[in-house]
């Protein structure tokens, strides 16, 4: 819980406790201006959630009660039910904002400060295979993360500059209303809009999300690598996005279409659907690439002082895992691959059967070891002619590879994640994603990636 909303749930206890514990109320309106002030305060300031609601009604409750009841002494029968019962719904009632809080982001690791923007890309060459106008020139959202000289004007970014279509639209793909996830509005990024660039030269690493993701749904693994010297690049892979907004307003959701149910359609629909799904997000990636390729008068004009287009790496989660892959197999602009639950099966064998010239490391959670999924994952790291790591997590779940450990301390019991609370899981994640983009982008040893241990993980090194 944010500070003032801990205020008002203090207050409300006092309000509650104080006679109990005492046998006598606060003077007449005393209680009632405390809780008058701390919920004023807790709206003015922090804003208005849902899941203060109960909170709200107690201290109202309180409140009215403190002004109407003369008589400011309580037996002993009745303060004995004002502490138990009292103390058992003030719980109650804090208890849905402590369920779902207003998440907040890991402090980046790093020394550089943060700047992001984002650009609308065309692409004339490729034809929209989705939507309502198939055929179209294929247009997607990239936003990008870089490192800055300083905070620069303003203050922090939310998560997500989309976060008003994103969080209704994930809100209803997990059954939801839509309003259910509106508190994520308060979570601030540690980027800012704009400001000027850092000196120096920068690796290049572009993130894929995963069906019905978005581009900043890892944004704290974002902003620890950019923290540590790296620009990020990360699209929205139109009708693959949960929700994307563009500058004219439009606002385009997954097209459900694009990965129907295998039980409505039949294997072979489904695997030709699955093939076109990861084509298309590593066709996003491609196009990202020869955006950066024209240099300064290409969409990344900003940053393109500071882009080292000689070490370029791509890592995703899920299909966008599978299409980070299928780019590294495929584009030798790549130069250093990363997959997390990498969904490859969908690739079709001539790209499976490409012998891998990338160092890559491939993580994967529990859900997805020993899969077919992860047999052919082990098939292209082993047939690498570079070093491959394959990284297991016991314990972790799917949707540990993004922003999801820090929806709800308890999002595990409700078979959001895995069962590894978000103060491990993330350090984790970020170790190797890290250690393994030090090594093979910037050069920096391979120490992370072969001295820390952690009880939760197994590593395998192929072709050293």
């Amino acid at each position: 819980m944010r500070r003032f909303e801990l205020i008002l749930a203090f207050v409300a206890a006092f309000a509650v406790i104080w006679p109990a514990v005492f046998g006598v109320r606060p003077r007449r309106g005393v209680a009632a201006g405390l809780l008058t002030i701390a919920f004023i305060l807790q709206l003015q300031i922090e804003g208005y959630r849902w899941q203060l609601l109960p909170i709200y009604l107690v201290s109202l409750g309180l409140a009215i009660g403190d002004v109407i009841y003369l008589e400011r002494g309580l037996t002993w029968s009745r303060r004995l039910t004002r502490g138990l019962f009292g103390t058992a719904g003030l719980t109650l009632a804090a208890g849905l904002a402590a369920i779902l809080p207003v998440p907040e982001l890991p402090v980046p690791p790093g020394p550089q400060a943060i700047g992001t923007f984002t650009v609308e890309l065309v692409d004339p060459d490729r034809a929209e295979a989705y939507g309502p106008s198939p055929g179209a020139p294929r247009r997607l959202m990239a936003q990008v993360w870089y490192p800055a000289l300083g905070s620069g004007p303003g203050t922090a970014l939310p998560w997500s500059t989309d976060w008003d279509v994103v969080a209704p639209a994930t809100a209803r793909l997990l059954g939801f209303p839509s309003w259910f996830l509106d508190h994520t509005r308060y979570t601030d990024s540690h980027a800012t809009q704009q400001p000027p660039m850092a000196e120096g030269v920068f690796p290049i690493i572009v993130y894929s999300h995963g069906w019905t993701g978005f581009r900043s749904i890892a944004v704290n693994q974002i902003e620890t690598l950019v923290s540590n010297g790296y620009i990020v690049i990360a699209p929205d892979h139109t009708f693959g996005s949960v929700g994307v907004r563009f500058p004219d307003g439009e606002v385009i959701n997954h097209d459900a279409t694009a990965l129907p149910e295998e039980e409505e359609v039949g294997a072979e629909a489904y695997r030709d659907a699955a093939e076109l799904l990861v084509e298309t997000f590593a066709d996003d990636i491609v196009t990202i690439l020869d955006e950066l390729d024209r240099g300064e008068s290409g969409a990344f004009s900003l940053i393109w002082r500071g882009a080292d287009l000689t070490r370029i790496g791509v890592y995703g989660h899920s299909t966008g895992g599978g299409a980070a892959v299928k780019v590294c197999l495929e584009d030798r602009r790549c130069d250093a691959v990363l997959g997390m639950d990498a969904w490859v099966e969908p690739l079709p064998d001539r790209v499976i059967r490409i012998t891998a010239s990338t160092p890559s490391l491939f993580m994967r959670s529990e859900d997805w070891i020993g899969t077919e999924n992860d047999s052919l994952v082990r098939g292209i790291a082993g047939r690498s002619d570079e070093v491959s790591y394959v990284v297991g997590i016991a314990g972790a779940g799917h949707n540990d590879f993004v922003l999801t450990p820090l929806i709800s301390p308890v999002a595990g019991r409700f078979g959001w994640k895995g069962p590894i609370p978000a103060g491990r899981i993330i350090p984790i994640v970020d170790n190797y994603l890290l250690g393994f983009f030090d090594v093979y982008l910037l050069g920096t040893g391979p120490a992370t990636l072969d001295t820390v241990n952690f009880d939760e993980v197994s590593v395998e090194i192929l072709n050293r």
